[in-house]
C-alpha cells in the first residue's frame, strides 16, 4: 500500500472514531437531560401534593397537629386527647388540666380546651368537682371561645357537649340549689350578652348548650 493510501485510511478511520464518540456523548447527554427532567417532575409533583394536602387539612386541625408534635407539651395531655377520656395520675397533675383550659398561648388554646372536654370521660371525685367550677367559669367568662369551639373545631361532637351541660348544671344545682330554672334563664341571657355582635352560628351553639342545660334539670 502507498503512503498516499496509508494516510487517506488513518484519515478515514480517525473520522469514523469521531462520529462514534460525538453519537455516544449525544446519547449521554440526552439521557443525563431526561434524569434530571424526572427528578424536577417528581420534585413537582412532591410539593404539589404537599400543597394539596395542606389545603385539604383545616387551620383547626392543622393546630391541633402542631400541638401534638411539640415536644414543650407533656405526653400526659396527648394521650388524653388521643384516648378521649380522663387518665388517672397524681392528683396535681390532673388539675393541672383544668389550669391549662385557661391557657392564652393562642396556638395552643383550642388542643387544651379538647383534652379538658375529653377529661370529662370518667373523671369522678375531687377531680369532678374541679372540672364543675372551670366549666362554669369558661363558658361565663370565655363564651365565645367556647362557641367557637364547638361550632368549627374538629373532634368535639354532641356527646362533648351534653358532659359540659351536665357540669355547668351540677355547679347550678350546688350554688343556686332550688333555684335552677331561675338560674339557668340567668345563665342564658348572659351566655347570649358575652356573644353579641358576634357571628351568628355563636348564637346557633350556645342557645344548643342552653337547651341541654335545660334538659339536665328536667
Amino acid at each position: 500500500m502507498t503512503i498516499k493510501s496509508k494516510f487517506i485510511l488513518g484519515l478515514t478511520i480517525l473520522f469514523l472514531s469521531c462520529g462514534q464518540r460525538t453519537d455516544k456523548n449525544e446519547t449521554k447527554l440526552k439521557e443525563s437531560i431526561h434524569v434530571k427532567d424526572s427528578i424536577v417532575e417528581t420534585a413537582k409533583i412532591d410539593t404539589t401534593t404537599k400543597v394539596q394536602t395542606d389545603q385539604t387539612v383545616s387551620p383547626n386541625q392543622q393546630e391541633l397537629n402542631k400541638a401534638l408534635a411539640d415536644p414543650t407539651i407533656d405526653k400526659y395531655y396527648k394521650e388524653i386527647y388521643k384516648q378521649e377520656k380522663l387518665i388517672t395520675v397524681d392528683d396535681n397533675k390532673m388539675l393541672s388540666i383544668t389550669e391549662k383550659l385557661f391557657t392564652n398561648d393562642s396556638d395552643k388554646d383550642l388542643f387544651f380546651f379538647i383534652v379538658f372536654t375529653k377529661s370529662m370521660n370518667g373523671s369522678d371525685g375531687f377531680y369532678s368537682e374541679a372540672v364543675g367550677l372551670s366549666a362554669f367559669e369558661f363558658v361565663t367568662k370565655k363564651t365565645e371561645w367556647f362557641a367557637d369551639y364547638f361550632n368549627i373545631a374538629p373532634k368535639l361532637n354532641e356527646k362533648d357537649m351534653d358532659n359540659w351541660a351536665q357540669y355547668v348544671y351540677g355547679e347550678i344545682q350546688i350554688s343556686r340549689e332550688n333555684e335552677e330554672k331561675k338560674a339557668i334563664k340567668e345563665l342564658e341571657s348572659q351566655l347570649l350578652d358575652n356573644i353579641k355582635g358576634a357571628r351568628k352560628e355563636y348564637e346557633n351553639v350556645i342557645k344548643r348548650f342552653i337547651e341541654k342545660v335545660k334538659s339536665t334539670n328536667r
